[in-house]
């Protein structure tokens, strides 16, 4: 019996707070690792419609190595689901 595959999918939240506007997608991959995609005025092409990319650890802490800008919604989606800390 084969079993169906959940399709992964960033759930993006708005963010208006104070002077950064944008977006962010953040949760647990099936990995079990962590993830933050965001699109704001202040990420790394987020000026330009693109995306930034940031994995955590197994400790939650970010793994500043990991952050990627300038990708595209596909791309930061793969990271997202691909993410092993």
């Amino acid at each position: 019996m084969s079993k169906k595959m959940k399709e992964f999918r960033l759930e993006f939240e708005e963010l208006s707070g104070g002077y950064i506007v944008g977006k962010q997608a953040a949760g647990k991959n099936e990995h079990g690792y962590e993830y933050s995609v965001v699109q704001h005025s202040m990420s790394y092409g987020g000026d330009r419609g693109q995306y930034e990319f940031a994995g955590y650890d197994s400790n939650g802490e970010m793994d500043h190595n990991s952050v990627t800008g300038f990708l595209s919604l596909l791309a930061a989606t793969e990271m997202a689901k691909n993410w092993k800390g």
